[in-house]
């Protein structure tokens, strides 16, 4: 047993240990870096949140909710001392991983041991031997099919990928509920106690996410193979559920299972807001196929990707959407064959399992290892709604246990009645298996180490996905590869033509070869395909008044704050020196001073101050510019420096001086504590405009202060 311990502990760490100290990369940016809920001191708002750190019942909302593995990521935090680590990320997936590789093996052995077997061993003496003849294999088909387990790289992207811990926690919590459910079965007083801790972290491994429910459905069907008596499972005049065969403890367990899958969908329904997600396209083609036939077909071409992947997974994409697999739209289609071949094959499965009369030991386990395939596979099947992704290989990890299980038996019965060499040649074929899937989780792990080698590979195995083009336009972009970034980006538009954010920021790069003319066409495409893209408006923007554009150019800056109120950017923009020009040049100077003081009060103080010196370089003798710089100097609290400019401007205006230059100087030495110095000022506002409210209600103010 320490041997074996040793074994699963060590290979489920090696392929892994290379990436420790990789980056945060892909979904890690949005559900943990940017995602409030991770880092703010709130640790109650991320019940109300979905994932990503929008409200649950938000109609955005992709409406996955995962508080606890949130929550995860938020000890991970704090644990940190308030500071993000890829490092610590990683390795507690990594120790996660460990943990669920050893509760797979307990698993494995549960599903394997005599108690599954017995049923069918008590009833026939020969089938009894044949078992004692091949115990040693039998004992050992749990160890194989974890170490198999262990390695395999459909896992990678759940280990190595931060986000992926949702899938692991929700791993050992659905492994611990079986454990549990075993246990229940047996005749002590302390069933009732496990049967309610199956239910208890079913719900917990469904709050680390969604697919943990499918647990309750594996455990009815591990009740009805061990305890309902099925004594010829293989034979198709069988009274599979005759009365007879159900206790009142049986029925007591399915039922309130089958009580508890019905409360927690209704409670995981209300938590949503009674609404399902709505998904784009673009994250899930085949749910918007245009005829049903295309919609099963490619649905089902997926669902043979799936099983592929288990078989040979060594094309493995981060991301599947968009364009990454075609849809299957008519028979013509050869792809079709590939579906009927996989029906075949299980047909056939079915029919060997239930017509076969020397198989009685194997099929209870073969039927119990398929449901541990299809179940937990359900959630992520378009079937009972639709989901936001085409193929994820993280929504394969609990899936995996199933299809290794299966391997390891159908290897077990290679072996049967074998000989001794022959026994020793196929376990080192069956461990070479092993090590290649441990060579392939490592070579995979290094695409995971940073966004650029992970994005890079996604080319390889979907040049048709324009998003797999459209990250690496924008790492490349990071990394200065101006002329890769802009290649990719053209080839992301050509794979999908209304591909606005790629367009945006093509035009952007363009925008900066000064190439105006192609950049603005990419812009006006962009804002074509999507109106209310304010990131696109405030770019034309800047462009048009790089070519001097002015009223289109405002045009374009308004638009934007139409679309996005809280916009500091286009703020900035709006208060920047071009278009300060503009405004100047339109009189519009009273804009120009709201657009510089709305940049400041959306906190871009620092951005605001750059402004300055180019300002008072073109144009030191303008008044609205120093009134404007005045303001900026009076919200930050630099008196000296406003009160220089307060009184260049007064001076500059002259004959077209306004109340509210002699009033916005009395509010700076109001502030400033001189008090007679403004109420000089708001004395000479009111000359100029008695009806000035705010130069009224100030000089009250500081009439009443110097009668205290």
């Amino acid at each position: 047993m320490p041997a074996k311990f040793i074994a699963v502990v060590s290979l489920s760490c090696l392929p892994f240990l290379f990436t420790l100290d990789g980056d945060f990369v892909f979904d890690d940016s949005e559900a943990i870096v940017k995602n409030e809920d991770v880092t703010s001191d709130s640790w109650t708002e991320l019940f109300t949140n979905d994932f990503w750190g929008a409200k649950i019942k938000s109609n955005l909302s992709h409406k996955s909710y995962r508080p606890l593995t949130v929550l995860s990521f938020k000890l991970n935090y704090f644990l940190n001392n308030r500071t993000l680590s890829a490092y610590q990320f990683k390795v507690t997936n990594l120790v996660c991983h460990v943990i669920c590789c050893l509760l797979v093996w307990k698993v494995f052995q549960t599903l394997t041991s005599r108690k599954v077997l017995s049923v069918v061993i008590s009833e026939n003496e020969r089938l009894s031997r044949d078992l004692e003849s091949n115990k040693y294999w039998w004992r050992n088909t749990a160890f194989l099919a974890t170490l198999l387990f262990t390695v395999h790289p459909v896992h990678v992207e759940a280990v190595c990928g931060a986000v992926g811990r949702a899938d692991i926690l929700a791993a050992i919590t659905f492994f611990l509920a079986i454990l549990c459910y075993s246990k229940s079965q047996a005749r002590h007083s302390r069933g009732y106690f496990f049967l309610l801790s199956t239910v208890f972290l079913a719900g917990i491994s469904m709050l680390f996410k969604e697919n943990g429910i499918t647990v309750l459905g594996f455990c009815i069907i591990y009740e009805i193979v061990t305890k309902l008596k099925i004594n010829r499972i293989e034979s198709r005049t069988a009274k599979i559920l005759s009365l007879d065969n159900i206790t009142v403890d049986s029925m007591f367990r399915v039922m309130a299972i089958f009580t508890s899958i019905l409360s927690l969908m209704y409670a995981r329904w209300a938590v949503m807001g009674n609404t399902k997600p709505e998904f784009k396209p673009t994250d899930n083609p085949a749910a918007f196929a245009p005829t049903a036939f295309a919609k099963v077909a490619t649905h089902n071409y997926i669902y043979f990707l799936n099983l592929l992947l288990f078989v040979w997974p060594q094309w493995l994409c981060y991301d599947w959407s968009m364009g990454c697999i075609r849809l299957l739209e008519n028979m013509s289609d050869s792809r079709i064959v590939l579906v009927y071949t996989m029906y075949l094959y299980g047909l056939y499965t079915l029919e060997t399992m239930y017509s076969g009369r020397n198989m009685k030991i194997t099929n209870r386990i073969m039927f119990l290892a398929i449901s541990l395939v299809v179940l937990p596979f359900l959630p992520a099947a378009n079937i009972l709604y639709p989901v936001g992704f085409v193929i994820a290989e993280r929504i394969l990890y609990i899936p995996s246990a199933g299809y290794c299980l299966l391997v390891a038996v159908g290897f077990n019965k290679l072996l049967d009645r074998r000989s001794t060499k022959f026994r020793k040649i196929a376990l080192f074929s069956f461990m070479s298996v092993v090590m290649l899937y441990g060579v392939w989780s490592w070579r995979r792990s290094l695409d995971w180490q940073n966004e650029y080698s992970l994005f890079i590979s996604g080319m390889a195995v979907c040049p048709l996905n324009a998003k797999v083009h459209y990250n690496v336009a924008k790492i490349a972009d990071a990394n200065k590869q101006y002329d890769m970034a802009i290649s990719e980006y053209k080839e992301a538009i050509r794979l999908y033509p209304q591909y606005y954010q790629a367009m945006n920021n093509l035009a952007n790069l363009l925008k900066n070869r000064k190439q105006y003319t192609e950049a603005e066409r990419y812009l006006r495409l962009a804002v074509k395909n999507r109106e209310d893209f304010p990131a696109a408006w405030m770019n034309l923007g800047i462009l048009l008044a790089s070519t001097k554009r002015l009223k289109e150019s405002e045009a374009a800056y308004k638009t934007a704050l139409n679309h996005r109120k809280n916009y500091p950017d286009c703020y900035y923009n709006l208060g920047n020196l071009v278009p300060l020009l503009q405004y100047l040049e339109m009189n519009k100077t009273e804009a120009a001073i709201e657009s510089w003081l709305q940049a400041i009060n959306q906190r871009q103080i620092d951005r605001a101050l750059e402004i300055i010196p180019k300002a008072l370089s073109e144009l030191p003798n303008a008044p609205a510019v120093n009134f404007a710089i005045a303001n900026m100097y009076g919200k930050l609290s630099r008196y000296e420096d406003a009160e220089t400019h307060f009184l260049k401007a007064i001076r500059l205006f002259d004959k077209d001086i306004k109340a509210i230059h002699y009033a916005n100087l009395g509010v700076l030495y109001h502030r400033w504590k001189k008090y007679a110095l403004a109420e000089e000022m708001y004395t000479k506002a009111l000359k100029i405009d008695p009806s000035f409210k705010t130069a009224q209600k100030n000089l009250v103010s500081l009439q009443k202060r110097k009668n205290k």
